[in-house]
């Protein structure tokens, strides 16, 4: 007895330390969502650079001091109207040698008159009276006087032209740049100087490059009018910040030829720019719409994910998917171009989707959050995207 005594404490003893088994892992939440079917627009991007409608270099054309009109507005990125004075050189000079060149015409008419009088009378004279050479100066004597008096009109021309330029008028309606000359500096010596531009930024125009291949189904078509469409569609253009200018635009030209040395071709679009919104020199990405499936220019609906769903590694492109299970399970899918999602909201963050072009049939549950928890036989416990904390989505 004594010894069962001794004993049973030790049991008890061995039976309190003895660890409960801990339960077994509840699987690791991920996030799905289910690809969507909708009409696409796809748009082809290329590399451009604005420019304006009309880009114009104000030059002096006569030689002179530069000084500034008395109604000139204010230069530096200002818009100014069409005619609008803008700089004067030495009018007074110009006009002074159009008042001479006038003067000198009135001398060269009177000179005209009188050799016209005169060569008519000798030619009048009685037969034997005047010397057949005498009849001769006189006809080479009103020649020559009609000849000074087409020389003086045509200076006189001149001098109204050269008058003109000394009052100069901005060309079109544009935006100035600053000047490029301070007012008191002589100019027109040795050339045309450069005293500013003018650029006419009511319409922007986009020149962008097209393959060979493209352009070759252009060329295919453009005589037997089918090629007309390519003018009709609305082109968009996404700015280096990475917005999309709310106004669309249109391809107005396509070059005749392919360049041999890029072997493309120069294409092209004009964009309304009525608030000034745009401006010379801004790269931008020209967007040609086109269907979302290669191949097949009539297709307008697509099956889309989310782009942060789509991976790539040596075997190609591929998503996650969750099986009826809860198991993981890699799907393998051809990829097409990848579109903004849509949204209503205007302040909401923007997000990618992927065409899918084969592998996913749309009934599939999608991990489009958590994607570090996934692995090949993996339990999950998916939560549906609607349902998943904002963070997660």
């Amino acid at each position: 007895m004594k010894r069962l005594a001794l004993a049973l404490p030790v049991v008890l003893i061995a039976a309190c330390g003895k660890k409960p088994e801990a339960p077994a892992p509840q699987p690791l939440p991920v996030t799905v969502a289910a690809p969507v079917k909708r009409d696409v627009t796809v748009h082809r991007d290329f590399p451009s650079t604005l420019a304006g409608a009309q880009e114009i270099e104000i030059r002096a054309r006569v030689q002179g001091t530069l000084s500034l009109h008395p109604d000139a507005p204010e230069f530096a990125g200002q818009k100014v109207e069409k005619g609008t004075p803008l700089f004067e050189i030495e009018p007074d000079t110009y006009q002074q040698a159009t008042l001479e060149a006038k003067a000198m015409l009135a001398r060269a008419e009177a000179a005209r008159v009188l050799a016209g009088q005169r060569f008519e009378r000798i030619s009048n004279a009685r037969e034997g009276s005047v010397s057949a050479l005498d009849r001769d100066i006189a006809k080479a004597e009103f020649d020559e006087a009609r000849a000074a008096e087409s020389e003086a009109k045509a200076r006189v021309e001149k001098a109204k032209i050269n008058e003109s330029y000394t009052i100069i008028t901005a060309p079109v309606t544009g935006r100035m740049s600053r000047l490029l000359v301070d007012p008191g500096n002589l100019v027109g010596t040795g050339g045309s100087t450069l005293l500013a531009t003018i650029i006419d930024d009511s319409t922007m125009l986009a020149y962008f490059e097209v393959p060979e291949r493209a352009a070759i189904k252009y060329f295919e078509k453009r005589d037997n009018g089918e090629a007309q469409q390519v003018y009709e569609k609305p082109i968009r253009l996404k700015l280096a910040d990475g917005s999309i200018y709310p106004t669309p635009g249109r391809i107005d030209y396509i070059e005749n030829q392919v360049d041999t040395a890029t072997r493309t071709a120069k294409v092209r679009a004009v964009f309304p720019n009525p608030e000034g919104a745009l401006s010379s020199g801004l790269y931008g990405l020209v967007g040609y719409p086109t269907g979302p499936i290669p191949g097949d220019p009539t297709a307008t609906e697509a099956l889309l994910v989310p782009s942060v769903a789509v991976l790539r590694d040596l075997g190609g492109n591929y998503v996650w998917i969750v099986d009826d299970q809860n198991i993981v399970r890699r799907r393998v899918v051809e990829t097409g171009d990848s579109v903004e999602k849509p949204v209503t909201d205007p302040n909401a963050p923007r997000s990618l989707e992927t065409v899918i072009l084969k592998g996913l049939d749309g009934s599939e549950r999608v991990i489009v959050s958590g994607l570090q928890r996934a692995r090949e036989g993996a339990p999950v416990t998916p939560v549906p995207a609607e349902q998943a904390p904002k963070a997660e989505q």
